[in-house]
């Protein structure tokens, strides 16, 4: 329970009366969601970050992450400790934003894992590392190798360990809609995929940006450039770029890397999953 000391600056921020608060812990990192009802503390703790589990037991200077109605206008207001972060019009609105900022959150302060920006599927054991900005096409690739037949690790973040190995985070894949800038999610069932259980071995990472009527056509990229641009799509790389660096190292120890711009995702895949098959070059 937090003392009324520590919850005074979030009433004074929301104006909230009568607090509900839940402590949750994701990857390692604390934090404390605050509503001012119990409905929509709910609603937020379904936006924590996928594998978030309670935890009664949160250190003092634990992250508090507030949502409230805007006392002078209309909509929300969403704050981290004392800062006002976002203002949204609608709760929707608010809710996606708030999960964003619990998800930058722990993927910057996970003491065990570096959150690289990568869809990630596997296949006989290998695993497929596919790094990229958002809207670069990732979660369409990494569904189509799911149909395919590949294991699914993720879509949105490789969790890589000190050994360079990758982790399983395996929330619902989140396709966007076209035109639309919002993402709508695509159970794991409805792809008659399988998730990952355990951590694999970096076989191969590839650098696939969707571009319209592109040929695919991979060329291979050296480790050393390999890691230089695994460091553009590490979330920790700011607050901790030894470590960083070192873990993206130990990852290429064992991958070979490859660039392409790609059309459609079918392509890609068929030639990605030959590929790992035989250890072999994607062609």
């Amino acid at each position: 329970m937090q003392s009324q000391s520590q919850h005074g600056a979030i009433r004074f921020a929301c104006s909230v009366r009568g607090e509900h608060g839940a402590g949750l812990i994701s990857h390692g990192v604390p934090f404390r969601l605050v509503a001012e009802s119990r409905a929509l503390l709910d609603l937020m703790k379904k936006h924590a970050p996928h594998g978030s589990v309670p935890s009664d037991r949160l250190p003092a200077d634990a992250r508090r992450f507030a949502l409230c109605r805007a006392q002078r206008k209309s909509g929300y207001e969403l704050f981290a400790n004392e800062k006002l972060l976002e203002n949204a019009a609608t709760l929707d609105h608010a809710l996606i934003l708030l999960g964003g900022h619990m998800m930058i959150y722990v993927a910057e302060h996970a003491p065990e894992y570096v959150f690289l920006h990568a869809g990630v599927v596997a296949w006989e054991h290998r695993a497929l590392l596919l790094p990229g900005a958002s809207h670069a096409g990732k979660s369409t690739l990494v569904a189509e190798l799911v149909r395919a037949g590949a294991t699914y690790y993720s879509d949105e973040f490789a969790l890589l360990d000190s050994e360079g190995r990758v982790h399983p985070f395996t929330r619902d894949i989140r396709m966007r809609r076209p035109g639309a800038p919002d993402q709508v999610p695509l159970p794991l069932k409805q792809l008659d995929g399988r998730a990952g259980t355990g951590p694999l071995r970096v076989s191969m990472v590839v650098f696939a940006e969707f571009a319209e009527h592109a040929r695919w056509a991979p060329e291979a990229v050296t480790p050393g450039r390999a890691v230089l641009e695994l460091l553009l799509h590490s979330t920790p790389v700011q607050r901790t770029p030894g470590r960083t660096l070192a873990t993206l190292s130990a990852t290429m120890r064992h991958a070979r890397a490859w660039r392409s711009q790609r059309g459609e995702a079918t392509v890609a895949a068929r030639s990605l999953l030959a590929a790992l098959a035989t250890a072999g070059r994607p062609v």
